[in-house]
């Protein structure tokens, strides 16, 4: 008999399965199983426990090609070569000038054209100076515009790490968040590797000005060192951690099924009854799936979910409510029962 029943049960779940393709719109219903029925198809469940985690947000870092960065710093020392030159004969046709107008007014010791032409030259020199000075002040407001505060700075200054970047030790990276996500406070210890899985190590410098090319989040300047130095242009996955912890629960990776392309598990409530319950935004982890807690959440700690045979729960749900119990809880008799 029991052999009978196990039997009626696999080839209902083989309908079932069969039958998701053109289930699949439909809403997923609450499915009611007696013990004999969730014995027959493997179905376990497993009471989640609280677990506490520090806040991370995966990121997506860019190699980025430090040579405009080094060429604005080219730019500005020669600005400040031609200020300085400015200035210098600015300081020059001053002193002539004045010499100039104190001969004149010594009983016209000078022609009245040679002083016009001494306070000419001054005029000039001053028009060069200034026009020198802006052309500094313009250079040095795009590279902080460009490139941040501390990496301006450090190009105006020709400091750390410009050197390091002009030697190849070091390497610039750009972090950038997915639209509508905030960085989390700064993140000194990020978790960087590049495509085929290298580990980087990874030195906060500062918030970056602008968003990466093709992302609308909000960035962050890291730099690489040498030893993990990767070509320019090279993609790395970046885990932000962010302050403190956050409490929740670990959904195993078994327990989840998708529909319509929505995380979801089965949430045991009384001894027999499995209700749907979605996963809002998953975050994966190595053990599992990471859900917040706290008010409100989808799953609290202590309540049970399945975790051996959610596909044939989920090929049951997709059926209408009554059907799918009927199906599961009330198998035909057999004369060989």
């Amino acid at each position: 008999m029991y052999r009978t029943y196990f039997l009626r049960c696999s080839a209902l779940t083989v309908a079932a399965i069969a039958a998701a393709g053109t289930a699949g719109a439909q809403q997923l219903s609450t499915v009611t199983l007696d013990a004999r029925a969730t014995s027959a198809g493997g179905i376990r469940t497993v009471a989640l426990q609280q677990v506490q985690r520090t806040p991370r947000t995966i990121a997506l870092g860019i190699v980025l090609d430090p040579g405009p960065l080094i060429t604005l710093s080219a730019q500005i020392a020669g600005a400040r070569g031609k200020l300085a030159a400015a200035q210098a004969e600015t300081a020059l046709a001053r002193s002539q000038a004045a010499r100039a107008a104190d001969l004149y007014a010594a009983q016209h010791n000078i022609s009245q054209a040679a002083f016009q032409a001494a306070q000419s030259h001054l005029q000039v020199a001053q028009a060069t100076q200034a026009s020198a000075q802006a052309q500094l002040g313009a250079i040095m407001a795009r590279a902080r515009t460009d490139w941040g505060a501390k990496l301006g700075t450090a190009a105006a200054s020709v400091a750390a790490p410009l050197p390091q970047l002009e030697s190849g030790a070091r390497q610039i990276v750009e972090v950038s968040l997915p639209l509508g996500q905030s960085l989390p406070a700064v993140s000194t210890d990020p978790q960087a590797s590049t495509p085929d899985g290298k580990r980087v190590n990874l030195v906060l410098v500062g918030p970056a000005p602008r968003a990466a090319a093709g992302v609308a989040g909000p960035s962050l300047y890291y730099l690489m060192a040498s030893q993990d130095s990767a070509p320019i242009g090279t993609p790395l996955t970046v885990a932000l951690n962010g302050p403190g912890t956050v409490s929740g629960v670990v959904v195993p990776m078994s327990a989840v099924v998708w529909h319509n392309g929505q995380a979801l598990v089965y949430r045991q409530s009384g001894n027999d009854t499995f209700a749907p319950v979605e996963l809002p935004n998953p975050t994966r982890t190595r053990q599992g799936y990471f859900m917040a807690g706290g008010d409100g959440a989808a799953l609290q700690p202590g309540q049970r979910i399945v975790i051996a045979g959610a596909a044939l729960v989920y090929s049951a749900s997709q059926a209408p409510p009554l059907a799918a119990k009927a199906k599961l809880t009330k198998p035909e008799a057999h004369e060989d029962d």
